[in-house]
């Protein structure tokens, strides 16, 4: 029986150069690494020899009989890490005489050597015969490769498709007869979006639902029980290539529940605060653009692989922390491509094992599979549909910026959740930023704005005011200034409060932060102005965050230069207290911590009235104790993974703001608390 949290240890060997001693060690490792799945990988990286024939098929279909049979007496699965679908990219090899794939084109007219055309009908039949024949030895899940996508097939310039195929079915939609020069220029004009845009985005969209409907169909035919789950990169690049989550993975699965392989963003060991803002903006989006019933198991890998990439503490960091995404267990990458095999000496799966109970004991108790509360973050998987585009120079483009408040947010210690739906959203307090409120009718936005407290980046004011809708924040018209151009230096508190225990508190606005704007209000509007924005000689240029009409933040800054990074000079005391300030004054009553930066909060919530609150801790400084803002104090039951997740019964202690947890967090470690709803929690 499986444990509740699932180990699944990609494996690689090199068939007739080290199968037999690997297997043996295999099968020591599964046992010291607390192993409950082994994805036998086939034509991998080093080893890859292209778009592999069927007898080179049958050397892997092999080593897999061999696998499942070894594993099969302990209890162990087995499944099928298939290397390459579409090809993740050239590295100087070609296709073979007896394939007559159609090369990928880019928005130059460069074709591949060796990646295809996912439309390609002769490569459909192949890759859909080569995961029937992988089905046939009935593994628990076939896995398709994070190459199953148009973005990033090197030597093309961003990938495709572009090729004449392509374009013709971009020429039939279009009506008329395209060149790719005309057809990519219409896709990224400036401005409001061409109608060649939305061909580009629903041919590339069909174009994959056609490869996946291949690939699903064909494992169904053979297995009714095998399941297929599919290996994904960063969403907000698969948006340009206009990725439909819920369908593909509906075509893949075929009936069965949907598997997913969500990507960590980091395959180098980072600074841990670094390392959750990408997490927060990447992982965690992933997750909530899939089906509410997919099986989630994100990507640990330590690429290029040992202990020079990653050690063994931050690797257990990526599990622990993985525990946010609600996932079923965790695909594990640790060794080299190249055939070398199973490396002991790196002690890796000596953290696996240390690291499985407590993984254990909070996915047994189901807490974090609850009703996800906070600040609800906009997000919507079809962004690149309607935003606007400043050059028209560039594929990347196309990528929104949807995810600041869910790497701002819980860095603050204030709980998020990405929210999809804002029609669904009554009395929530809600966060937008880019250009994501491009993205629904006017009365989806009149309805968010009347029923609910609203977080507006500068972006996210601009997009309202450029749609005829700044009425509904207070708004007139938004002026852009450029950072480190003299118009602002620092940001001064105006509200005659104290943050971080001084008056008129400043905050730099320099060198790495952002663009801001000067907004102009609409006459009659409530502002209750936080902060102003000044200049090296202290004079004051505009306002700084304002509340409007008592429904509306207003927060300057935008024109982020990357959509998984928050500039650093926003990242400071004084600005997070000022945000805890608004958002208890907003009758958001989630949990939120005080004075321990990159202590990062997940709640849940359970029918039952239970809360569930989940603390990952991300600074390198230890807490001696966990203070909790808009908490009530009482019972807690806490289960903290520097002791196993052995379950420990105390009582908070109350304080003015909320109450204080007296135990201690290390860095990298993680604290789950429980408690059952209390006067002052809010209602769900």
């Amino acid at each position: 029986m499986k444990d509740p949290f699932s180990y699944i240890f990609r494996f690689c060997c090199d068939p007739g150069f080290n199968d037999t001693a690997e297997l043996a060690a295999l099968d020591r490792y599964v046992d010291e690494a607390c192993v409950d799945d082994v994805a036998v990988f086939a034509n991998v990286e080093e080893l890859n020899t292209g778009h592999m024939s069927y007898e080179e098929q049958d050397v892997y279909l092999d080593l897999m009989t061999r696998v499942r049979d070894l594993l099969a007496p302990q209890g162990i699965s087995f499944s099928v890490n298939q290397w390459h679908s579409v090809m993740h990219a050239d590295l100087g090899k070609r296709m073979r005489e007896d394939q007559h794939f159609r090369p990928m084109v880019d928005i130059h007219g460069r074709a591949a050597e060796l990646c295809v055309c996912p439309l390609c009908e002769e490569w459909q039949r192949y890759i859909a015969r080569l995961y029937a024949r992988y089905a046939a030895l009935e593994p628990s899940m076939v896995w398709v490769e994070d190459d199953f996508r148009l973005h990033n097939h090197d030597p093309l310039d961003w990938g495709g498709c572009f090729c004449e195929e392509h374009l013709r079915l971009y020429s039939e939609r279009a009506g008329k007869p395209l060149t790719r020069e005309e057809f990519i220029a219409g896709v990224l004009q400036p401005g409001e979006p061409h109608p060649y845009r939305k061909i580009w985005l629903d041919v590339s969209r069909e174009t994959m639902l056609c490869a996946a409907r291949a690939i699903g169909r064909a494992v169904r035919a053979v297995s009714s029980q095998v399941q297929v789950g599919l290996m994904s990169s960063a969403p907000y690049v698969h948006a340009a290539e206009g990725r439909d989550w819920h369908a593909l993975l509906r075509e893949l699965s075929q009936g069965t529940v949907p598997v997913d392989r969500i990507h960590l963003p980091g395959y180098q060991e980072s600074v841990p605060s670094q390392y959750m803002q990408r997490f927060n903006m990447v992982s965690m989006m992933n997750r909530a653009m899939m089906p509410a019933d997919t099986m989630v198991y994100p990507e640990l890998e330590n690429y290029p692989f040992s202990r020079y990439s990653k050690s063994c503490r931050f690797t257990r960091f990526q599990l622990l922390s993985s525990l946010a995404l609600a996932p079923d267990g965790i695909t594990i990458d640790l060794y080299d491509l190249n055939g070398n095999g199973i490396v002991w000496e790196e002690g890796y799966q000596n953290t696996l094992r240390q690291t499985k109970p407590y993984l254990n004991s909070v996915t047994a108790k189901g807490l974090l599979k609850g009703k996800r509360m906070g600040v609800q973050v906009l997000c919507c998987a079809d962004s690149a549909y309607t935003l606007h585009t400043s050059k028209g120079a560039s594929m990347e483009e196309l990528y929104p910026q949807e995810g600041f408040w869910a790497g701002l947010l819980p860095s603050m210690g204030i709980p998020y959740v990405y929210q999809e739906d804002p029609a669904s959203l009554h009395g929530e307090v809600v966060a937008a930023a880019g250009q994501v409120l491009r993205n629904w009718p006017d009365e989806v936005l009149e309805g968010l704005f009347e029923n609910n407290f609203v977080l507006l980046t500068a972006d996210a004011a601009e997009t309202l005011c450029d749609r005829g809708l700044g009425h509904l924040a207070g708004l007139e018209q938004v002026r852009w200034m450029r950072q480190n151009e003299g118009e602002y230096a620092f940001e001064q508190v105006t509200n005659g409060r104290e943050y971080t225990g001084r008056p008129c508190a400043r905050a730099s606005a320099v060198i790495s932060c952002s663009d801001a704007v000067d907004v102009t209000y609409q006459p009659g509007a409530k502002l209750e102005e936080y902060t102003g924005l000044y200049d090296s000689f202290r004079r004051r240029t505009a306002a700084g965050q304002v509340v409007v009409n008592g429904r509306v933040l207003v927060y300057p800054f935008g024109r982020f230069e990357s959509p998984v990074q928050i500039p650093p000079m926003l990242l400071n005391e004084v600005r997070a207290e000022i945000l805890r300030d608004v958002l208890s004054r907003t009758g958001l009553h989630v949990p939120m911590v005080e004075g321990a930066p990159y202590l990062e909060p997940y709640c849940f919530a359970n029918e039952e009235g239970g809360m569930a609150l989940y603390l990952i801790h991300a600074a390198s400084d230890p807490v001696e104790r966990v203070s909790l803002a808009g908490m009530q104090a009482g019972p807690l039951t806490v289960w903290r993974s520097e002791n196993g997740g052995r379950a420990e019964e105390i009582v908070s202690r109350p304080t003015k703001a909320g109450a204080v947890v007296d135990l201690p967090l290390n860095s990298m470690e993680t604290m789950l608390l429980f408690w059952q709803h209390r006067e002052g929690d809010k209602e769900v």
